[in-house]
């Protein structure tokens, strides 16, 4: 299964500047499209499982992409099950990659599925501004995407800065 991915390899060598000169950088269609297949395999481990299982460890390097650019969740080896019957959470100790972890589950231990959620809006922003999650070759500010999101202003085209050719005229 794994080799057929092999190929394209993780979302996270597909999306940041940093792509050898021969690689085009990912459409808006495309980084839709994996997007909405990451969503995907997240709704199916916590709606279809039973019982449900909370990922842990979504980020950009844990999504294999297929030369269709068709997105595989990959890595389960920090996954759990998840709460089960009235229970809201599970506790646990904290695991995760720095950048992509949920603050309440930092800051608590009490994993629930939107951990996983806050995970894939990590990934979103990535997908979307093509930045990662923590680069320190940002300037004062700008090291953690998620905190230099929360500081702009509130303009959808604000995400688009220097994938303006991908947009299409929306902005």
């Amino acid at each position: 299964m794994i080799s057929s991915f092999i190929t394209i390899l993780t979302l996270n060598l597909n999306i940041f500047p940093d792509l050898p000169p021969e690689k085009e950088p990912l459409d808006w269609n495309t980084r839709m499209k994996i997007a909405a297949g990451a969503a995907k395999g997240l709704e199916y481990l916590h709606d279809k499982a039973n019982p449900p299982v909370i990922y842990r460890d979504l980020k950009s390097s844990n999504i294999l992409l297929d030369e269709g650019f068709h997105p595989k969740l990959s890595d389960f080896g920090l996954a759990k099950l998840g709460p089960v019957g009235d229970k809201t959470h599970v506790s646990t100790r904290v695991m995760g990659t720095y950048g992509y972890c949920a603050p309440e589950y930092a800051m608590t231990g009490q994993l629930t599925l939107k951990s996983d959620v806050y995970s894939f809006g990590v990934v979103f922003l990535e997908l979307i501004t093509g930045r990662k999650a923590i680069d320190n070759t940002r300037g004062h500010g700008e090291h953690n995407l998620v905190a230099w999101v929360s500081t702009l202003p509130a303009h959808p085209c604000v995400f688009f800065i220097g994938h303006t050719s991908h947009v299409n005229g929306l902005c």
